[in-house]
Parts: structure tokens; C-alpha cells; sequence
């Protein structure tokens, strides 16, 4: 029976999990491994085209599995956080700091953008503040990637830090699991998981 969280619920569990996150020492070594488990799954190795947050603050770091990405041949989109804090997607060539300005919420967005849209993809990869086995997640709050994996039905992998792992998370109806989830210290394969 699934749990059903209440804002408040989440709100302070979010303070938490930032707090906790932010906490993390080795974090580059750490995301390293996450990444590089992400990249040694078939999940990636198949893919042709890829969805990926820029990393920012004290999130996994992603720039490496987007630079192997990319070296690989293959498809890459990111988030684009607009003014009114809309998000859309853009593809990338490179990620050469140059190629990106400040966005809103701090977000990184390409100078030059190239619209994608959900579906153009097959594999997005979907950061988390906490998650849990039933490969639930929790995010900032504001519902980015539950629309884009209710929009874009592809192979959903979460990376965190083992450290934002949870008992049970809170969710809601709309809420979606994983598929998969990567920490530094292993590769969860979430109930039914291509």
C-alpha cells in the first residue's frame, strides 16, 4: 500500500536530505563511481540518446557521464529551467563550461539551445535529494521529473549518494518509480527493470 505524504512531511524531510547531502565528504570520487556504474549498465551501453541534469551544489556529479556520453556517439539532452521556471529540454554537443550560462534556481542552460522533447530519448537520468528499494524518490518539489517521466516513457535511472537512502519515502498517486538507481556503493535494480 503505497504511503501518502503530506507537504509539510516532505517539506522537512527535503531540509534533511539537502543537509545530509551537503554533509558528504569524497564527493567527487563518489560520484565518479555512481557514474561510472550508470555507464557500465546495458541500459547505457544501448542507448542512442540520453537525458541528464547539469549538476549543481552538492548533487551527484554528472558532467563526467555526459563527457563519456557524448565521446560515445550518442544523443544528449538536458534540462532547461526557463524565467518563468518552466522546464524544458535542449540537446548538447559539448560540455564545455563556456557553452553554458546561470539559469534560474542556479541551473546551468546552453547558451545556444536545440529544443528536444520527451520521447526523443531512451534512457533519462533523474537526480535525487532521497530515495528508496521501492526505487521511489524525493526531489526539490517542483514536479520537473514527475511530468517529464509521466511524459517521456523511457528507462528511468536515479543517482544518489547511499547516504539519501530511506526506509520508505512519503509519495503521492502521481509519483513514479525508478527502474533503476545508482549509488557509490552499488546498482538497485528496481522491481520490474528492463
Amino acid at each position: 500500500m503505497p504511503l501518502i505524504s503530506n507537504l509539510d512531511e516532505k517539506r522537512n524531510l527535503r531540509r534533511e536530505l539537502i543537509a545530509r547531502r551537503n554533509q558528504i565528504t569524497g564527493r567527487e570520487a563518489r560520484s565518479e563511481a555512481i557514474c561510472g556504474c550508470v555507464i557500465a549498465t546495458p541500459a547505457f551501453l544501448r542507448a542512442r540518446a540520453i537525458h541528464c541534469y547539469l549538476s549543481i551544489r552538492s548533487e551527484v556529479d554528472t558532467y563526467s557521464l555526459i563527457a563519456v556520453a557524448l565521446t560515445q556517439g550518442k544523443a544528449v539532452a538536458v534540462p532547461v529551467v526557463d524565467p518563468s521556471r518552466r522546464m524544458s529540454h535542449s540537446w548538447i554537443t559539448e560540455i564545455d563550461p563556456a557553452d553554458f550560462t546561470e539559469g534560474p534556481l542556479g541551473t546551468l542552460t546552453p547558451r545556444i539551445i536545440r529544443p528536444a522533447s520527451p520521447g526523443d530519448w531512451d534512457l533519462t537520468i533523474v537526480p535525487m535529494l532521497g530515495f528508496d528499494r521501492g526505487g521511489y524518490r524525493i526531489g526539490y518539489g517542483m514536479g520537473y521529473y514527475d511530468r517529464l517521466l509521466a511524459a517521456a516513457p523511457t528507462i528511468a535511472f536515479g543517482v544518489a549518494f547511499s547516504t539519501q537512502e530511506f526506509a520508505a519515502l512519503p509519495r503521492d498517486p502521481h509519483d513514479l518509480p525508478m527502474d533503476f538507481i545508482a549509488t557509490e556503493d552499488e546498482l538497485i535494480l528496481v522491481g520490474s527493470a528492463r
